[in-house]
């Protein structure tokens, strides 16, 4: 580990089977609010603290201020959460009497848990949790208080996930500690990374991975890596799975093979398929560590298994067995950066939710899918001085990479493309260059070369039109550079293709838009007359 943080600070012992912690029964469900920051809560929990600390003695090794209330500005419930440390918490008879003098009720009890016990007041609320000297659940608090101190953006982004949790009907305080965890996880995998944790430590990959079923519903299974001559059959799987899971959208075989590559993946350890007895592929699993990274390390977790096979277990064993796997490639990396583990699925698919919420994977991201049909009026958009359409076209491929890089700096998820996945990219059978549209500008260079502020890229899939209403456009890249937006580029350069699409001879557009884009981009879809068609989900875990 490293400095002063604990051994484990990283683990959270999930999956560990719970037990019943309260010392007189759950509480009820009560009515949550959080409220502005009060600048009076310090000085609050300065006098509360002062008072815990003479009654309890010599039994008290320190106490700390943590939770939302210890972070100024802040919104909070007006509850103040403090850390009392004390020199064995199993001895009760030495420090919960002088504290139940206080007016303090001993409610939880989880020696397990470093030692932790909670006692509750209810004037003014407290939360007093008690640990033992050197553990890491209070080194967390602290770590985590001093983050959201020192990091106004996950103040930020902490303080909407606590709104939207405390909303709704009363609930127990567990209850909306489950609803905030996916945004609490992200946080404290920024923080462990930039305390110097290293990911080794925080992915606790496993030294083996676990057994995979060798029968399912009676049926014997065989296990294998894959190949790269099993990606015909892996796209077929793909095909009959998607009848259920993307009944609007085909996988092509390039896709597939796409999928099938990166300079850090590899076949034989990252791979597993299921052949039933009669030979045929009934399950596909991957865990894929990405190529290149920025602000976090990603293993994805891509799998399918065929609609006749599920339901017996295969699921969500090759899902222990992604992660596990996923486990061990994040615990190979020396980065100082958040870790995630993720897939999508479709919200309609409430199999795969269930499956995911079982295993743990939260959801951390919306993404929905627009669609326009292109009868309706397309609104001519003026153009800025010095500032050009043109249809994409290879000269302009390098300068429209480095525009999306630009523009999707600032989005979730996102890393700069690189020349070969740009490439490889531009290289599927559904791209579409003379249905793709760029805005340019002369960059002011000698050599007359222009700059690519804007862009449209399109995909084209005949094998898709009769899924969805007849033939139609997928604009699969929409971007502005940064420095650009504001001067109405995204729509001059949307109405653009959208003419392009309908004397093409197309009815509908499509494009996926995520649902917390920063640039706005959903609002102004909506006025170009796209409407929400279907919703997908990143599901994930942080580490």
């Amino acid at each position: 580990m490293t400095g002063s943080l604990p051994a484990g600070i990283a683990d959270f012992r999930d999956g560990t089977e719970p037990t019943d912690p309260w010392v007189a029964g759950e509480p009820l469900p009560e009515a949550l609010a959080v409220v502005p920051a009060n600048p009076d809560w310090p000085e609050r929990a300065r006098l509360l603290g002062d008072a815990i600390l003479a009654a309890v003695g010599d039994a008290a090794v320190s106490l700390e201020h943590v939770g939302s209330t210890a972070v100024p500005g802040l919104p909070a419930k007006d509850v103040i959460d403090l850390d009392l440390i004390v020199l064995d918490p199993d001895d009760e008879a030495g420090y919960v009497p002088a504290l139940t003098a206080l007016g303090y009720r001993h409610t939880v009890r989880e020696p397990a848990l470093d030692g932790h016990r909670m006692l509750r007041l209810d004037d003014p609320r407290v939360n007093l949790h008690v640990f033992a000297p050197g553990t890491a659940e209070p080194a967390r608090h602290i770590l985590f208080r001093d983050w959201l101190r020192a990091n106004p953006d996950d103040a930020k982004r902490y303080a909407e996930a606590k709104t939207a949790a405390a909303e709704g009907a009363p609930q127990t305080a567990m209850a909306y500690n489950r609803r905030k965890h996916a945004t609490v996880r992200e946080i404290y995998a920024r923080a462990f990374a930039a305390a110097g944790v290293p990911l080794g430590d925080r992915a606790l990959a496993p030294t083996t991975l676990p057994e995979l079923p060798r029968t399912a519903g009676g049926e014997p299974l065989n296990w294998r890596p894959a190949t790269d001559a099993d990606a015909e059959a892996i796209w077929e799987l793909f095909r009959v799975a998607g009848n259920v899971d993307h009944p609007h959208e085909l996988y092509g075989l390039d896709l597939v093979k796409l999928w099938l590559t990166g300079d850090r993946f590899t076949f034989a350890t990252d791979t597993v398929l299921a052949f039933s007895q009669a030979g045929a592929l009934v399950a596909f699993g991957e865990a894929k560590l990405d190529d290149d990274w920025r602000d976090q390390v990603d293993v994805f977790i891509d799998g399918v298994v065929h609609p006749e096979w599920r339901g017996l277990g295969i699921g969500s064993a090759m899902l222990a067995w992604q992660e596990a796997r996923g486990r061990q490639l994040l615990g190979g990396v020396e980065a100082g950066l958040p870790g995630m583990l993720s897939f999508g699925a479709r919200e309609a698919n409430t199999d795969i939710l269930a499956l995911a919420a079982d295993a743990g994977y939260l959801p951390v991201r919306w993404w929905m899918e627009l669609g326009r049909p292109l009868a309706d009026e397309i609104a001519v958009r003026d153009l800025p001085a010095g500032v050009e359409l043109r249809t994409f076209a290879p000269e302009l491929s390098e300068s429209t990479r480095l525009a999306v890089n630009d523009a999707f700096r600032d989005h979730w998820g996102s890393r700069p493309m690189t020349e070969r996945e740009w490439t490889d990219e531009l290289e599927l059978d559904e791209f579409s260059p003379e249905l793709s549209r760029v805005l340019v500008t002369d960059s002011g260079e000698s050599d007359g070369q222009v700059r690519v502020v804007a862009a449209v890229l399109t995909e084209v899939n005949e094998d898709e039109w009769a899924l969805n209403g007849g033939p139609f456009g997928y604009m699969s890249t929409i971007g502005v550079v940064r420095e650009w937006r504001g001067k109405g580029l995204s729509s001059a350069v949307i109405s653009a293709a959208l003419e392009a699409y309908r004397k093409a001879g197309f009815v509908n557009a499509l494009l996926d838009v995520d649902s917390a884009n920063p640039s706005g981009a959903l609002g102004m879809y909506e006025r170009l007359g796209f409407q929400a068609r279907d919703r997908s989900v990143t599901l994930a875990k942080w580490v």
